[in-house]
């Protein structure tokens, strides 16, 4: 078992064929790959209590939440996971929220789309190197095409109960 910071949490919604990413401001949180034959990983995140209505209505209706975190350092790569809310505390200004989470986005698909994206805009070889090695190293989010992609397919598979 391995336990990280969390430093930033996304939601991922789909909306009419595309997916938005709404950030959700964290006060505090911790990620913890549980490294067992499921992949498991829980997330947890001191939040806002405005945030009790939304997540409450997913628990109760069972729903799974697309989410994009960055552990310990903004610098680092955003990982897509596909959740479940397992628990959700209520603190004395705040709320803290539990998700049960796999990994839905594995970075050598994050990196085919970066390529994709370049190629499709047209750089030349050099151009398309330089490009690759700028946007690899401040990649602070997903490539919308990838987002849209991994969203529709969670959708389309079944395994998820996504809104």
């Amino acid at each position: 078992m391995k336990t990280f910071k969390l430093y930033s949490l996304s939601l991922l919604e789909g909306k009419e064929g595309k997916v938005n990413q709404k950030l959700i401001p964290i006060q505090d949180g911790l990620i913890v790959n549980m490294e067992n034959p499921s992949q498991t990983w829980y997330i947890e995140a001191v939040i806002s209590e405005d945030y009790y209505d939304y997540f409450r209505e997913i628990e109760e209706e069972e729903r799974h939440i697309l989410v994009d975190v960055i552990i310990t350092s903004k610098d680092n790569h955003p990982a897509a996971m596909i959740t479940k809310v397992q628990t959700i505390t209520k603190l004395t200004e705040s709320i803290s929220i539990l998700l049960e989470a796999k990994l839905a986005l594995k970075r050598d698909v994050i990196i085919e789309d970066v390529l994709k994206d370049l190629v499709s805009e047209g750089y030349s070889e050099e151009q398309l190197l330089t490009e690759f090695h700028n946007k690899m190293e401040n990649l602070a989010a997903h490539p919308q095409s990838a987002l849209d992609t991994i969203y529709r397919s969670i959708k389309e598979s079944g395994q998820y109960n996504l809104q």
